[in-house]
């Protein structure tokens, strides 16, 4: 089913469409039935639901793969049969990824978030003209489209092909429209939503081009044939197909791995549920490398050159990426170093924690209180509902004390040190992101003086592209947004340990 070499007459080409086309069919009427028995079978009491949604999002991409594999070898082979060039073979199994999300969400369960409804609502077309595409390759015999075709004919097709294989690919999502610039966007949107109209007119030039009478071949006995060597394949698209994919597959396990919040179990059935959703880019760009790679090993000329300079150049706007995030982090730093501030006091017997979340400022007492700088006690004064609360003082013997249990005090004293948490930076515009694992923090000192800024981390939401490069249909990926309060609280802790504690006496008052 898997093969790809050799040739395929009408009669072996028919049985495995058939069963390609079943296959796809088959689990969309079943996929309700699977995920039935893998419920039953899985043994998953109160869990059902979240199995329910899961399995399916694990087993019908696997399938569709599958599917479209048996297809793309039927084609590949049946096209070389009839006289075609073989890479030709891969058109019809390119219109059936242009429904790629219909074929594999279509007959879910309505309560899957991915459920495409029913057939009336999202009609798979790009599907069907790819099944008239393989039943109309099944029609001439061997070596019946080799000679006599029309030039311009054959032109035009090839023209509306590749439209069509763009369209596809774009609608399928494995080119992240994001990352293109504005009026490449806007062509690729136009393309995706007119390309369709041309599926009538390439088949009936088809079926032109497959019934049109060939000429006869003339009486007169053609000259015996001098056998050639035929040139070794300097490309090696095997070897690619394999490394590609494998490197592929190492960078998606690492970066999620290494960034992600789940288990490991959870972060190998997200990568299932959505490889070819959203990280079909990172196969084609690493694809892309190693074939351009092999063909330089190959032979080392301007066409070598060339394609490696191309595949080169999504690993460059990777590093464009990274440059500006970087050099925007930079800016960052040097807008808060120029804003003015005051040296901290040698000494500090008392520090005030000033904020609106109780999980940032228990965070910052208990930081303080730990460490051996004299101070002497904390106050804590939060906000609720615009709303603020009374003092609470903490010692070094209630430094853990839970939240809202300290001693109620009338005010704060004449002098202190103030670390608050501001909603927002006075510099930050309303359109720009907080970073949520390093949240704002100000360290002033209040005195005779008034309050005066000490130091200040402000932060924006801009990570960096994740390293090895990983693209996905969203652009690059740069992470997880979410992060947990053990590691906002330990970027806290530094900042004041950095900014406040290194900088007291020791001692304890």
């Amino acid at each position: 089913m898997f093969v790809w070499t050799g040739f395929l007459d009408r009669a072996a080409y028919a049985r495995r469409s058939t069963i390609a086309i079943a296959l796809l069919v088959g689990t969309i009427l079943l996929s309700p039935y699977l995920s039935r028995v893998i419920v039953l079978a899985s043994d998953c009491g109160l869990a059902c639901g979240v199995v329910t949604h899961i399995a399916p999002s694990i087993f019908r991409p696997i399938l569709f793969v599958a599917a479209v594999a048996m297809v793309l070898s039927a084609c590949v082979r049946r096209t070389r049969d009839v006289g075609l060039r073989p890479w030709l073979g891969a058109f019809p199994p390119l219109m059936l990824i242009g429904d790629e999300a219909f074929l594999q969400y279509a007959g879910m369960d309505p309560t899957h978030p991915m459920s495409m409804g029913n057939l009336a609502a999202n009609p798979p077309i790009w599907a069907l003209f790819g099944t008239a595409l393989m039943a109309l390759l099944g029609v001439p015999s061997r070596d019946a489209l080799r000679n006599g075709g029309s030039r311009l004919l054959d032109r035009s097709l090839l023209i509306l092909a590749a439209l069509l294989s763009v369209s596809a690919v774009l609608r399928a999502g494995v080119i992240p429209l994001a990352a293109l610039a504005s009026m490449v966007r806007y062509v690729a949107i136009m393309l995706t939503s007119y390309a369709a109209y041309t599926m009538p007119v390439f088949l009936v030039l088809a079926a032109y081009r497959v019934w049109r009478p060939h000429p006869i071949a003339s009486a007169i006995p053609s000259p015996p044939s001098v056998p050639i060597l035929e040139t070794p394949n300097l490309w090696r698209p095997g070897r690619a197909a394999l490394i590609g994919p494998a490197i592929a597959c190492a960078v998606l396990l690492w970066t999620l791995l290494s960034t992600s919040l789940m288990p490991v179990p959870m972060v190998l059935i997200a990568l299932a549920a959505n490889l070819l959703l959203f990280y079909v880019p990172t196969f084609l760009i690493y694809t892309a490398l190693v074939a351009a790679v092999l063909r330089l090993t190959a032979r080392r000329d301007a066409v070598a050159v060339t394609v490696l300079f191309v595949a080169l150049i999504p690993f460059g706007l990777w590093a464009t990426s990274l440059s500006s995030v970087l050099t925007a982090k930079a800016r960052e730093r040097e807008a808060i170093a120029a804003i003015p501030k005051v040296a901290l006091p040698a000494q500090a017997d008392v520090v005030v924690v000033e904020g609106e979340e109780g999980s940032l400022i228990n965070c910052a007492r208990s930081s303080i209180l730990s460490a051996d700088r004299g101070v002497g006690e904390v106050l804590t004064h939060g906000r609720r509902w615009k709303s603020w609360g009374p003092y609470l003082r903490y010692t070094r013997t209630t430094a853990n004390a839970p939240v809202n249990k300290g001693v109620a005090v009338d005010g704060a004293p004449a002098e202190y040190v103030l670390v608050r948490f501001p909603e927002r930076p006075p510099s930050f515009g309303d359109g720009v992101p907080l970073d949520n694992h390093s949240p704002p923090v100000e360290i002033l000192a209040f005195g005779s003086g008034g309050t005066q800024l000490v130091a200040a981390s402000y932060t924006a939401r801009n990570p960096p592209p994740t390293f090895p490069p990983m693209l996905t249909t969203f652009g690059w990926y740069r992470g997880e947004n979410s992060t947990t309060s053990e590691e906002t609280c330990k970027n806290v802790a530094d900042f004041l340990r950095r900014e406040l504690l290194d900088k007291l006496r020791f001692g304890r008052s």
